[in-house]
């Protein structure tokens, strides 16, 4: 079957009655769907053909500096990059803002769309000129190709498009081809997400707190609020569960504000039923800190519940600063000018620089639990850990180490002079009630 040419050789449109997007000359999405569906019907589900969603990078980014114009110069630029690598029989689709798709009909195997991607992302990588300016961008493709994938359009198209959202999810892939465990794992995504959803809306979500302890002498000098979720089913869901959909879908944001909020009325709670004042740290996600608005809803919560700030800190981790280190310094000067403490979590795992830890209002760094695993047998972590003590005691920050689980990591620990730790050694996670007991029957003993 001949199909309408997108492209003669001269780079002319040929005349065709197909409704075609105004910007770059290819079709526009119904037709396009309707002549794969047609074709693929045609053919009873016998035709080799590959579908490819192209979404290109940093076209949102393009819009918001240069505006509309510099962003549909720049999608007519990249569709004259995908004319060659396709034959005259073969289909382009102005698919979203920021997406072309492809349809490749009478492939010889399903790798030929495969090497069809590949051309596709080589071809993005020349820069265009935007403003005077050269943008480079890149692609990311989802490809399926029927008959295995599916053998009618719609289905094809969501399935390309379900590879293209786990290509770009991958962080590394360029373009990924449908697989079915995909569209399953796309729906327990998507049913999580929903879940999550009902759980902030049903209340499903509490706080259990894990004692910190003084490194030499085991007794409690804090506590970290640690995020749960009672699920009605399913019963009590680990953080590493819903935390990742969380960051994804954005939900992250009310739900930190939740855990904040929370956190500081518990110890507001506990102050007013006598129990000893305790600091409780709580966890602040780096699209929560990017939200921009955390050190206002600080100052509306601690004047609400009236606690000592000192009483709370937040623990950040080194994945907030590289970015927008001026935004983040902002940000963390001005919680700590009310007095709130700052720790820097899981340090060692990421961005360790000296150059802005130095200027950052830390009270203290956290040792990521996978140091404080390997220590025992591993003599380089023994000197990371101590390289980060003599750094902190310089820097006159406090050092607490996070997962201790056995009796020799404590002894190691207190050796290299870290201060204070939190682990199973000490004690697990509890409920508020629990932990406030943990710290009154600590007190007493003295």
């Amino acid at each position: 079957m001949t199909l309408p040419q997108i492209m003669t050789p001269d780079g002319i449109l040929a005349a065709d009655p197909v409704p075609r997007d105004a910007v770059t000359g290819v079709w526009e999405m119904r037709p396009f769907v309707n002549r794969v569906t047609e074709i693929l019907q045609s053919h009873e589900g016998q035709l080799i053909a590959g579908l490819l969603v192209v979404e290109i990078d940093r076209m949102t980014q393009l819009f918001r500096v240069h505006g509309q114009d510099a962003l549909d110069k720049a999608m007519a630029t990249l569709v004259k990059r995908l004319t060659p690598i396709c034959g005259s029989n073969d289909l382009i689709c102005r698919f979203a803002q920021t997406q072309f798709a492809l349809f490749l009909p009478g492939l010889e195997h399903a790798g030929k769309a495969l090497f069809a991607a590949s051309a596709i992302a080589n071809a993005m990588g020349d820069p265009i000129i935007v403003g005077g300016q050269q943008l480079f961008v890149s692609a990311k493709i989802g490809v399926a190709v029927s008959p295995n994938d599916a053998t009618d359009g719609p289905a094809l198209i969501r399935n390309a498009c379900v590879a293209l959202e786990c290509a770009m999810k991958s962080g590394t892939a360029n373009y990924l081809h449908f697989v079915r465990s995909m569209r399953d794992d796309l729906k327990d995504r998507l049913d999580l997400e929903d879940e999550l959803r009902a759980a902030i809306r049903d209340d499903q979500l509490l706080l259990h707190y894990q004692p910190k302890v003084a490194i030499k002498g085991g007794q409690p000098v804090g506590g970290e609020a640690l995020l749960r979720w009672r699920h009605p089913r399913r019963g009590m869901v680990a953080p590493g569960i819903f935390v990742p959909t969380a960051e994804e879908t954005g939900l992250i944001v009310p739900i930190g504000e939740w855990v904040l909020r929370t956190a500081i009325k518990q110890i507001r709670d506990w102050l007013d039923a006598g129990y000893p004042p305790t600091q409780i740290a709580v966890n602040v996600s780096e699209r929560q800190f990017r939200w921009g608005h955390l050190p206002a809803l600080i100052d509306v919560l601690l004047a609400e519940s009236g606690i000592p700030p000192h009483l709370l800190q937040l623990e950040i981790t080194e994945t907030i600063l590289p970015d927008d280190l001026e935004g983040a310094l902002q940000q963390m000067r001005w919680i700590a000018d009310r007095g709130v403490a700052l720790a820097l979590d899981d340090f060692g795992t990421g961005y360790s620089s000296l150059s802005y830890l130095r200027e950052l209002p830390l009270d203290c760094l956290k040792v990521d639990r996978k140091f404080v695993m390997d220590m025992e047998r591993d003599q380089s972590t023994r000197h990371i850990v101590e390289a980060i003590v003599a750094m902190a005691q310089a820097m006159d920050l406090k050092v607490v180490a996070e997962g201790i689980e056995t009796p020799a990591q404590w002894e190691i620990l207190k050796r290299l002079g870290v201060e204070e730790g939190q682990g199973y050694l000490f004690a697990r996670p509890m409920p508020a009630d629990a932990f406030a007991e943990f710290i009154r029957h600590a007190a007493e003993k003295g």
